[in-house]
């Protein structure tokens, strides 16, 4: 999947249930967000958990090195 024109490999995405989106790309990823409240959803969801979340919503990798989409900013998916 790309995101804005960034490609991602990752497999899921943790959602906080209001605007905070955050790819897993690994498995410590998935480790770490396993022990939080944070759902864990298949990447293919994506599209439509962002279509549905609250304006502030951004898209970033756990580990917070990557911006996918900007808060307040529009997402494209290819």
């Amino acid at each position: 999947m790309k995101i804005n024109g960034i490609k991602t490999a990752a497999k899921h995405f943790a959602y906080d249930g209001c605007h905070k989106i955050y790819l897993i790309e690994d498995y410590q990823d998935m480790a770490e967000v396993e022990k939080t409240n944070y759902s864990i959803i298949e990447i293919e969801d994506l599209p439509s958990v962002y279509k549905d979340s609250c304006e502030l919503r951004f898209i970033s990798n756990w580990q917070l090195t990557e911006q996918f989409a900007q808060q307040c900013e529009d997402a494209i998916f290819d």
